[in-house]
């Protein structure tokens, strides 16, 4: 049978080979299990892909820590390099429930408030979960407007689904549609081919993975 990391290793790659335009796209990528890693803004496709190849699976969930740490090092990171006006996106991808963090929903949610990371600056939040994630714990994280969240079947799903949903959100594919409930669950995302209109948009977007014993 097929290690979760190694399928997830697969679909994120994908995702970069898909979506990153290199020269137009920043990307980062960032994992967690008891503690969260936080990688480098790269500008390439190929330093992206290689970031994910060094992944393994191992520890428990700090999802909460890795959530907040992935929202602020991005913002930090895009206005350091003057990127602003440029739209960000932090695509968090869980397998489990948060079990070892020491910031709380309460801390994450301040965050998205304090940087104004919302939609109408440009600015998403993006969880998806799997396998035994919770969605409660993801339904607080997003709830009034402050991200969405999807309970997808499986790490194919997530990984198509984060393809759609920054087509749509934050390349502005108008060939996809997007439907969420008012506490943040996307229930309907469709139109899945990549633009040429979208894929000269500028974007900087973080990949947040877990990387905790349960994917092993």
């Amino acid at each position: 049978m097929t290690k979760k990391i190694t399928t997830m290793k697969r679909r994120a790659k994908g995702f970069v080979d898909e979506i990153h335009c290199d020269g137009r796209h920043y990307g980062v990528v960032n994992s967690f299990d008891s503690s969260c890693s936080l990688g480098t803004l790269r500008p390439s496709s190929s330093s992206l892909k290689s970031d994910i190849r060094k992944l393994s699976a191992g520890g428990q969930t700090a999802l909460y820590d890795s959530v907040y740490h992935s929202i602020g090092s991005l913002a930090k990171a895009h206005y350091d390099a003057d990127r602003h006006g440029i739209p960000m996106a932090v695509l968090t991808f869980t397998d489990g429930k948060e079990n070892n963090s020491t910031r709380g929903v309460g801390d994450v949610r301040k965050l998205i408030r304090d940087l104004e990371f919302f939609p109408s600056n440009n600015c998403y939040f993006i969880i998806a979960g799997v396998g035994e994630a919770s969605e409660t714990q993801m339904q607080e994280l997003c709830r009034d407007d402050y991200g969405l969240y999807i309970s997808a079947s499986d790490i194919d799903e997530v990984f198509s689904t984060f393809k759609r949903l920054l087509l749509k959100l934050v390349l502005k594919d108008e060939r996809a549609a997007v439907k969420s409930r008012k506490n943040g669950k996307v229930v309907k995302v469709e139109g899945h081919k990549r633009s040429v209109g979208a894929s000269i948009k500028e974007v900087d977007y973080a990949l947040n993975l877990d990387c905790s014993g349960s994917m092993g």
